[in-house]
């Protein structure tokens, strides 16, 4: 066991013990148990007087979860969700409060058209589809920002904890109109929070997988605030151990052990009148292992990955209400993630005295699968707001943005050696126009130019919101996005498949992707009497994807201990669908809410190995279905099943004789929770809480086995049957 991580438990203990004192004087000013609980899911804005007044003058004081309906990720600028032009889907904190999700990949599973799955046996790695796109082809943020870099994204899903989100925001489509590269499927954007009161709690948290191997947590959230709300500190930290899950008992993983621990400090400061100052830091350090014989190092193991991996990261950002008519933020952030990585097989052979020359070979193969990979990112960006009345209110945004994306790679048993800078500045220019009570316009452009590109990339769209009567609302988008031809995240993983390493190379012609989308929603919201809400909506979506990128199997006779597979362009991908969604409330006692997709995804040219045209592990239907209660007397009950229809699903040849393309069974997750909270006094509370993940333990049954398995033919829940129990206090 790493001592690091017992010391930081420690740490993290004496820092909460530390901070109780100030937290208990704050505390006696606000009594009300709840409100603590939740201090930390209040939208951080440019002053808070600023916002209440705006909050009151649009109505939403009115709204259940308050400042909670704030969006921004739809058009850059804060409204409320129900009056955003661009459909935009919003994880709220109550909603990761629910679930008792513990990080970013566990709060996106209650959300129709976005799927989170695992794609690979030994180390988990992770990605998110959005209507059937690959991950990909998502743009990660963090406060609208692109900090989430190529080499984060791989495992990055998991390393976001719950304690630093306030909320999610999703827009579907070509997001690149105002977020860039790599955001042809849309974005997914992690709003941090700013304190709006003291508080402060502890999450511990222990599971077991399957019944056999321990999932251990713990998590540590806390915020101070002056007296006169100018200053606002927010600090988080939290803890992870996993044990390795053997799904078939063949001696191999099909869940990798993890080791995870992280912190982040945050820091808001209104420096004048309607400005705020934030810094922000985090930091994070993860070990992650999958394969056989954890006991011994990598290179004496049958297969192993090993993954450990650092990284930092920061922001600082100024934000100023000027006037009424004017407003501007200003930022830099960067990110700089470093993976020491082990990607081998072959290490277990038996060595003769002395060793054979071929012995010596498959030793010395195994030997070289270490390797080391580095990524800085720099952002800095600005955007100017302009907002006056003339034939409506009207918006008009100007923003320019640099980023940089550094990636140094070097693993020398493959042959692999990236040294690449990429850059990207762009200019945005959009026009938000109310032009009646019943319709809004949003028509914006981004330019772009990508150092992997000679000529600039000109991404327009077009939005339009009408609102016929009260509870109607009809959204439609148009949608344009690109991706340069770089070094992916993907790339920088190497799945073992029969033994061997698979490795992805782009194409020396390979030219960027062009994606067009469009987008079409009708929603009914309705205020009935007796404190109930109803929502319903159905969403249609397209999206054409034009010189698709495509990766080919292309072996080289030479490297017996690699597969080299090729990034190329071929013809065109296409997605369409539809999405079905609905949801009941009342009065915060009572919900219900469920989603359901309809969708397929083709390519024009078929794959050359099974001689498809399916996009492959997108299910044609999916879905989720949620309710909770909340009767009184402390207690919370919820429960969530998530269906998934078949889909076809590549399996490569090593444990099986010939490669085949299989065809997943239905599969239902469905968990549920049972939480009972305690008051105190002077705004303390404990919360103990028990659940069960995936009740009925629906997974794949038909794993591969041994050395020689396709570790990437692995679908369905992210877990197997999970029950887990833990408590949360604080005040």
């Amino acid at each position: 066991m790493n001592y690091q991580f017992f010391g930081f438990l420690v740490e993290l203990a004496i820092a909460v013990c530390l901070f109780s004192p100030i937290l208990n004087a704050q505390a006696q000013e606000h009594t009300d148990d709840a409100s603590h609980d939740q201090a930390q899911v209040e939208a951080s804005t440019i002053s808070q007087e600023s916002t209440d007044t705006k909050l009151q003058e649009q109505g939403a004081d009115a709204a259940p979860d308050g400042v909670e309906e704030l969006v921004v990720t739809g058009t850059m600028t804060e409204k409320l969700l129900e009056e955003v032009p661009i459909k935009t889907q919003m994880v709220s904190r109550a909603s990761i409060d629910r679930m008792k999700a513990t990080n970013l990949a566990d709060a996106l599973e209650l959300t129709s058209g976005v799927r989170v799955e695992n794609d690979c046996q030994n180390c988990g790695f992770t990605q998110v589809r959005l209507n059937g796109l690959e991950g990909r082809y998502t743009q990660i943020l963090i406060d609208g920002k692109p900090v989430f870099s190529s080499l984060a994204g791989v495992y990055g899903l998991e390393q976001i904890p719950e304690e630093m989100i306030e909320r999610v925001e999703i827009v579907k489509g070509g997001g690149s109109a105002l977020y860039g590269g790599n955001a042809v499927g849309g974005v997914i954007n992690v709003i941090t929070a700013r304190p709006r009161q003291s508080f402060a709690t502890v999450n511990l948290r222990g599971g077991l997988l399957d019944m056999t191997e321990t999932d251990a947590r713990l998590g540590a959230n806390a915020g101070v605030v002056n007296e006169d709300r100018s200053l606002a500190l927010h600090v988080f930290g939290g803890a992870n151990r996993r044990q390795p899950w053997d799904a078939n008992g063949d001696g191999f993983s099909e869940i990798g052990r993890l080791r995870q621990v992280l912190a982040g400090a945050e820091a808001y400061v209104d420096l004048l009148d309607n400005a705020e100052l934030q810094l922000k830091f985090h930091v994070l350090q993860e070990q992650r292992r999958g394969g056989d014989a954890f006991s011994k190092p990598e290179h004496d193991a049958a297969i192993a990955e090993s993954v450990n991996t650092r990284r930092y990261g920061g922001e600082l950002r100024f934000k100023h209400l000027a006037t009424s008519f004017l407003s501007y933020d200003l930022g830099y952030g960067f990110a700089y993630t470093e993976r020491d990585s082990y990607y081998g097989s072959g290490g277990d052979i038996a060595l003769s005295d002395p060793p054979t020359p071929e012995q010596w070979a498959i030793k010395l193969a195994a030997l070289n699968a270490y390797g080391r990979t580095k990524n800085p990112v720099h952002t800095a960006d600005g955007a100017l707001h302009l907002s006056f009345d003339a034939l409506g209110q009207q918006t008009v945004t100007l923003g320019v943005q640099y980023l940089s994306d550094g990636l140094d790679d070097d693993f020398p048993g493959y042959g692999r050696r990236v040294d690449e800078r990429y850059w990207d500045l762009a200019g945005v220019v959009q026009h938000d126009w109310m032009f009646a009570d019943w319709g809004e316009s949003i028509v914006g452009v981004r330019v772009d130019k990508h150092s992997e590109l000679d000529t600039p990339v000109v991404s327009p769209r077009i939005a339009l919101k009408l609102t016929p009567l009260d509870w109607l609302n009809a959204r439609t988008a148009f949608t344009t996005g690109f991706r340069a031809p770089q070094v992916f995240d993907e790339d920088l993983h190497i799945t073992i498949v029969g033994g061997e390493g698979q490795v992805i190379y782009n194409d020396p012609n390979l030219e960027p992707e062009r994606s067009y989308s469009i987008a079409q929603q009708v929603e009914v919201d309705l205020d009935l009497a007796s404190n109930w809400e109803i929502q319903f909506s159905i969403n249609g979506f397209w999206t054409r994807i034009a010189d698709a990128f495509v990766i080919d199997a292309e072996d080289d006779p030479s490297t017996p201990n690699e597969m080299e597979m090729f990034r190329r362009n071929r013809g065109d991908t296409s997605v369409y669908g539809a999405e079905l969604e609905g949801s009941a409330a009342y009065d915060k006692r009572f919900g219900m809410g469920a989603g359901w997709t309809l969708e397929k995804a083709t390519n024009t040219e078929e794959d050359p190995d099974f001689g498809s045209t399916e996009i492959f592990r997108t299910p044609r239907t999916y879905g989720f279905a949620e309710v909770w209660s909340s009767p009184g007397a402390g207690f919370e009950i919820s429960t969530v099943l998530n269906v998934t229809g078949p889909m076809k699903v590549p399996h490569y040849a090593g444990y099986i004789q010939a490669d085949k393309l299989e065809t997943s069974p239905w599969l239902a997750d469905w968990s549920a929770n049972l939480s009972y909270r305690i008051a105190l006094g002077n705004g303390r509370f404990l919360m103990p809480y028990v659940g069960i993940r995936n009740i009925l333990d629906s997974r794949q049954k038909d794993y591969d086995k041994g050395p020689d398995r396709d570790a990437g033919y692995i679908y369905g829940p992210r877990f197997p049957r999970v029950v887990f129990a833990g408590f949360k206090g604080g005040m």
